[in-house]
């Protein structure tokens, strides 16, 4: 197994995304997805990569060691490769420094003039060129790894996820970002995330989402065989359809659970005024627990009431209510669960 098999095995035994290494990492996700192929052509410079694939191993809680072996062997140093060269050129190095040698020795006779000699071959030595002073010191030493250059910062936008029924489990790309409702969760910008919603009884929902700027989702999770689940985003307002006036539903029994036949508009002088400016589940319940209304009308909705009624939604930011004639006001932030008395 070769050390980007093995990083790729590690990362998907802990159930982890290079998007996710990335952010715990500081490692731009390219370069750890072209370390897990092998891509070299996708890696910056040798010692940086080097860098790069150790921190990655480490991250992972494997030992870097046998990679980093494995690395060099596949991506050999070509300053170690060039260091075999120099012996071609020692001797014309050599042929310049008889001469020279002599010279200085019939110098050294004359005492003082040799001094001033000396002196003034000296700078020429001194400013002979990098290559062929490289090639004359008999040991090279080995380059240490620089310090790898800051990686490019990741861009997070906020994610905000309900579900109808609400405490559903939310997974992207794999990642388990807890209960809904979720408000707020920060994620790494991307053009495409695969959303997974799953709630024990009910047919999970899978989609994928654009996550260049914060969203704000709902997932409507059916009990099986009651058709797909669906997504919806809640800033995107619903057009009010057109309701033609029907007869009331009679007997004090709870209303239909159904969102696509909402009750008759809200009657002048109700004590309770609802108003809906977005998809939202609500139950409404009175003061001995009966259900007066519970469904997911469409935006621009308003609903009337008694008083001492008890309004529950998976999205208060989206429900608005008005006792008596008073101001209408949220219920809360979008995506949020409450349940408040009127």
């Amino acid at each position: 197994m070769n050390y980007g098999d093995a990083l790729r095995q590690a990362r998907e035994a802990q159930g982890l995304s290079t998007q996710d290494l990335a952010l715990r990492t500081k490692i731009r996700g390219d370069y750890l997805r072209a370390l897990e192929d092998g891509n070299i052509a996708l890696l910056p410079e040798r010692t940086f990569a080097r860098s790069y694939l150790q921190r990655y191993a480490r991250e992972l809680k494997i030992d870097p060691a046998p990679l980093l072996a494995d690395f060099d062997r596949s991506v050999p140093s070509t300053q170690d490769l060039g260091m075999t060269r120099p012996s071609r050129t020692a001797a014309p190095v050599s042929r310049r420094a008889s001469p020279l040698v002599a010279l200085l020795a019939g110098l050294l006779v004359l005492g003082g003039a040799g001094y001033g000699v000396y002196r003034y071959l000296a700078p020429g030595i001194q400013t002979g060129s990098p290559t062929e002073a490289a090639q004359a010191g008999s040991t090279p030493v080995p380059a240490t790894d620089p310090t790898p250059a800051a990686p490019e910062p990741v861009r997070t936008v906020k994610l905000s996820v309900s579900s109808v029924p609400s405490g559903a489990r939310v997974y992207l790309d794999n990642r388990d970002l807890g209960l809904t409702p979720l408000r707020s969760f920060p994620v790494e910008a991307r053009e495409d995330a695969q959303l997974r919603v799953e709630y024990t009884g009910r047919q999970p929902l899978k989609q994928s989402v654009s996550l260049t700027q914060g969203r704000n989702l709902r997932a409507r999770l059916l009990p099986p065989g009651q058709g797909a689940s669906e997504l919806t985003d809640l800033a995107v307002p619903t057009p009010k359809p057109v309701v033609k006036p029907g007869v009331p539903a009679s007997g004090g029994g709870p209303a239909e659970n159904s969102v696509t036949t909402p009750s008759p508009e809200a009657a002048p002088g109700t004590p309770v005024s609802v108003q809906f400016t977005a998809e939202a589940w609500t139950r409404v319940t009175d003061a001995s627990g009966r259900v007066l209304y519970e469904g997911i009308p469409p935006a621009g909705t308003r609903k009337g009431f008694p008083a001492g009624v008890t309004v529950r939604t998976g999205n208060a930011g989206a429900v608005r209510v008005s006792v008596k004639g008073s101001a209408f006001k949220a219920l809360g932030e979008a995506g949020q669960v409450v349940s408040r008395q009127f």
